[in-house]
């Protein structure tokens, strides 16, 4: 059972997982030492799965299709070989099993449409004789929210993944540093640039350089399960649009503490409200109020509820030109 105290410090290090313990002890209210036990503690339970510095590969030119798939005639262990096979693929985002209409929710990373074209292909010739239907979606930008629900106060606006950004060019010191953080955010510029080979100062140089475009948070990842949350990603097809009423429900979800992600997209849905909550009552109450303050622009929706997540990646350039150490 998390404490109080944990809750907060889930909170302000999925705001900012790089943040030194004394700051993190100034806002959670605890000494630095107990800081640090409670993040190993939190690792160790198996609340924390994972770290992540998360990278806004829109604006480096790699569009985000998401996939989602029906099953036909699978059995279990065809089902996990295919789950094996997405995850094994480096332009692969995200790979889960869900429920409700779609039983598998992917993302793609590809600079355009005939290279996702021959990812999705290579899918489809392997397992194709089980999709028994799709849908594509590409993903226009991402607003991101504080998980507000874990201290009780509203949400604030956290990260954004958007194609508008501007990004200054990335020299083989950017590549290094990315590389070095972005599975492990809390390690240290001192750790970092004898991992890269370069002074403390140059690493410092070279996040915050990031950090203005490429870089657009550091959190981690937990297990609902653990957490006592059920994960939900509701679709809607939407008509009679503007961006003052695409504005209208970001903003409708900034003000819902358990909505953490809405996907603006393009393709057979044009927008989804990612929710983690304690149970369904909160997901129909949430979605019901969405209905009702935009009823002249919803045509459909559809709920679909994560089971499992098998594969995030935010560091998908092995192998691009100027990337490799």
């Amino acid at each position: 059972m998390l404490s109080k105290k944990d809750k907060a410090l889930l909170y302000w290090l999925d705001q900012n997982a790089r943040a030194a313990s004394k700051e993190l002890a100034k806002n959670v209210g605890l000494t630095e030492q107990a800081i640090g036990y409670k993040i190993k503690k939190l690792e160790q339970d198996g609340f924390i799965k994972s770290w992540v510095t998360f990278l806004n590969t829109l604006s480096l030119g790699f569009n985000h299709y998401k996939v989602l798939v029906r099953l036909k005639g699978i059995d279990t262990k065809s089902e996990q070989q295919f789950i094996s096979f997405l995850t094994a693929k480096k332009y692969m985002h995200w790979v889960a099993s869900c429920s409700g209409s779609w039983d598998i929710n992917f993302t793609i990373y590809a600079k355009n449409m005939r290279e996702f074209s021959d990812h999705y292909r290579e899918i489809e010739a392997k397992f194709g004789q089980y999709i028994a239907e799709k849908s594509i979606t590409a993903t226009v930008r991402v607003p991101g929210f504080t998980r507000g629900y874990l201290i009780d106060e509203p949400s604030k606006p956290l990260l954004q993944y958007d194609t508008q950004t501007k990004v200054d060019e990335i020299d083989s010191i950017d590549w290094k540093v990315l590389r070095a953080i972005s599975l492990t955010p809390r390690k240290s510029a001192v750790d970092i640039s004898k991992e890269i080979n370069e002074s403390p100062e140059v690493v410092r140089y070279h996040l915050r350089k990031l950090e203005k475009s490429i870089i657009s948070g550091y959190s981690f990842f937990f297990d609902y399960e653990k957490m006592g949350l059920q994960r939900y990603s509701v679709y809607f097809s939407l008509h009679n649009m503007s961006q003052k009423v695409e504005n209208a429900m970001i903003q409708f979800a900034s003000q819902h503490n358990h909505i953490v992600f809405v996907l603006i997209l393009i393709g057979q849905y044009d927008l989804s409200l990612e929710l983690e909550v304690p149970d369904q009552t909160i997901l129909h109450s949430t979605i019901k109020e969405f209905r009702e303050h935009f009823s002249d622009h919803i045509l459909g929706f559809e709920v679909v509820q994560v089971t499992s997540e098998h594969c995030h990646n935010y560091f998908p350039f092995e192998g691009m030109k100027g990337s490799k150490s």
